[in-house]
């Protein structure tokens, strides 16, 4: 867990039972920075990457796609008059591609053996820009509860989805920007859909997140920030888990401190 600017976050990727099973590690990936610029506005970025089960490098390119985002987003947000339009994931969607061909040119491999989702937040704190490319689900926290920012992107055939490799990624590109405060945020890749989710209603599931959320928010400010990351790898790896999806899970939480700003 980490606590700075009036956030505190925390986030954990564990492997699937079926990778566990095949000897195979976890190829979701996630990162998260606190951005503080000079003007004292501070900025909390966040991304998830789950890579293609078909893909040899997946996990790769999930992690380097996180790292290239984060890194595109920070040297975007300090500018002194942000422009908060949907160019700006549009230009890191264009980063992260290009990351990925230098390291498949580099590997000598098809790029499409690095496919990815991939999942940002930047949050500040009187707006947020969201970004999204394949399944996974970023939720955010409102007067009425939680809600999905967007629904998970499917394909034609079940458990297909989009990457951001695809030569069609910058159309599936989804953008949102709200100019209003985020007080709680969560993103996770699409091994915990079946829990977060109502299906039916397109809605998120509350008794998932509420307890969540609340955790993290009652967490001493001083208590160890590795505990918590390991109680929820603990429960990301857990039988109540584990006996509804298979899949390799990615988690990331965060909240504002009510007083911040």
């Amino acid at each position: 867990m980490s606590g700075t600017g009036g956030w505190r976050y925390v986030c954990a990727s564990v492997p699937g039972v079926a990778h566990l099973a095949d000897g195979l590690p976890c190829q979701d990936a996630s990162a998260a920075h606190w951005l503080q610029s000079s003007d004292a506005a501070s900025t909390l970025l966040l991304a998830v990457a789950d890579g293609a089960g078909s893909a040899t490098q997946s996990g790769v390119g999930a992690a380097l796609a996180c790292q290239t985002l984060l890194a595109e987003l920070a040297r975007w947000c300090p500018q002194p008059a942000l422009d908060w339009t949907p160019a700006v994931a549009e230009r890191a969607l264009y980063q992260v591609q290009a990351a990925l061909a230098q390291q498949a040119a580099q590997s000598r491999l098809p790029i499409r053996e690095f496919a990815c989702t991939l999942l940002g937040a930047a949050l500040t704190e009187d707006r947020a820009l969201f970004l999204q490319i394949g399944d996974g689900v970023i939720v955010i926290g409102t007067a009425d509860g939680y809600r999905p920012v967007f629904w998970p992107q499917g394909g034609e055939y079940p458990n297909e989805t989009h990457f951001v490799t695809d030569p069609t990624a910058a159309a599936r590109l989804e953008c949102c920007l709200l100019t209003e405060p985020v007080a709680e945020v969560a993103l996770l890749s699409d091994g915990l859909q079946s829990l977060a989710l109502h299906y039916h209603s397109r809605q998120a599931h509350l008794p998932f997140f509420r307890p969540l959320f609340q955790r993290l928010r009652d967490y001493p400010a001083t208590g160890d920030l590795a505990e918590l990351t390991t109680a929820l790898e603990r429960f990301l790896s857990g039988p109540a888990i584990n006996q509804r999806t298979h899949d390799d899970k990615t988690l990331i939480l965060a909240v504002r401190d009510a007083d911040a700003g």
